[in-house]
């Protein structure tokens, strides 16, 4: 079947599907106003819904690009592209009745600057109408391309429309670690090196508080969504995000019972406090709880020179040391990026896409997923 077919058979859904986000907005008005979070009051403002592909009407040159309606999506055409093709495929495999919708959120990290945070947010359309019972929320942490980066997209798409993993839907948010509303960082590398540091490098006593706020934020944001149990929350990381998936295990929140990094970098792990799985409250909650000991699954290929072998032994040991049930699934021939497809045209030795490595980290993805929440 050709591209431009499977374009015009996704136009014709979203035409049908803005229908049903229409009347998704009007039953759920302060779902695009304030969210309130379990902490706090927290600034979280939503733009409006749209369809969760509408990506896939628009041009790679227009998501490659940024404007004063859109941030940029992809750091060119050829990565625009190959992910249009991947998500196109896998869209047409669906039926017209599954859909997401999607919209743009900013909200606060609890910290003295109040620094402002940007990401988005998928669910199904019919979500709220359909089900009386609340459904899991995932967080999905970005590379180091941040967040606007329409892979994550096309992921966030494909978890809500999968009917056999989450029956009832679930919700996803893209978050935001660096800050990023345009998508600077696909350009302005030296920015995003600066910030990078500030979040993640652990000051004298080891802790890296930026950073645990800004993981904080994403999770009362996603809790407070309508629908969300927030008793059920999972969170998957690539590259960058193998950092707030390692230090959300550290903080020990019980609602998260699922936890992942694709080549997830674990730089400065060395530098650390111990954190011992003995201690058995969470320092997250008011309540009297006991700590959270999820599943954490660590996909990472035996080629990737940004994963070195003490960082990950290391990070292993740390998720083993808190109490968390840690598997590691390190692939043959695979190096950076090995889940994306637009890493196949990345000029840089160290990144190529494995479409087997992809594919098994994804399938046992989808089993710790189906694990925790049938």
């Amino acid at each position: 079947m050709s591209k431009s077919f499977l374009r015009l058979s996704i136009i014709s859904r979203i035409l049908l599907q803005s229908h049903q986000i229409d009347a998704f907005a009007s039953r759920h008005p302060n779902s695009q106003k304030i969210c309130f979070s379990q902490r706090r009051m927290a600034a979280s403002l939503t733009s409006s819904w749209e369809p969760g592909t509408e990506i896939l009407s628009l041009d790679s040159s227009v998501l490659s690009t940024s404007s004063e309606d859109s941030p940029q999506l992809a750091k060119d055409v050829d990565y625009a592209e190959a992910i249009l093709k991947a998500w196109l495929s896998d869209a047409d495999e669906r039926t017209a009745k599954q859909t997401s919708t999607c919209s743009h959120i900013e909200y606060k990290c609890n910290n003295k600057d109040e620094t402002s945070l940007y990401g988005c947010i998928y669910r199904k359309s019919q979500l709220i109408e359909d089900n009386e019972s609340a459904v899991p929320g995932l967080i999905l942490f970005h590379t180091g391309a941040g967040p606007q980066d329409m892979f994550l997209r096309w992921k966030a798409d494909s978890l809500v429309n999968d009917k056999e993993l989450f029956p009832n839907g679930c919700v996803v948010l893209i978050a935001d670690i660096i800050g990023d509303r345009e998508g600077w960082a696909w350009s302005d590398r030296s920015r995003y090196d600066t910030v990078r540091k500030s979040i993640l490098i652990p000051d004298e006593k080891g802790e890296r508080n930026e950073l645990k706020c800004r993981i904080q934020a994403a999770i009362d944001t996603l809790s407070a969504q309508p629908g969300v149990d927030a008793g059920q929350i999972a969170a998957l990381g690539f590259c960058m995000g193998g950092h707030p998936i390692l230090e959300l295990a550290r903080m020990k929140v019980p609602s998260v019972k699922v936890l992942v990094t694709y080549h997830g970098v674990f730089d400065g792990v060395d530098r650390l406090s111990h954190v011992s799985g003995s201690e058995n409250k969470s320092s997250n909650s008011d309540d009297e709880v006991t700590t959270s000991k999820p599943n954490v699954l660590v996909c990472t290929g035996e080629d990737d020179p940004f994963v070195g072998k003490q960082d990950l032994a290391l990070a292993t040991a740390m998720f083993n040391d808190i109490g968390c049930n840690c598997r590691v699934m390190e692939f043959e021939k695979t190096r950076h990026g090995f889940t994306n497809p637009a890493q196949d045209y990345n000029p840089s030795d160290a990144f190529a896409f494995n479409e087997d490595s992809y594919s098994k980290s994804w399938s046992a993805t989808r089993d710790l997923l189906k694990e925790a929440f049938q």
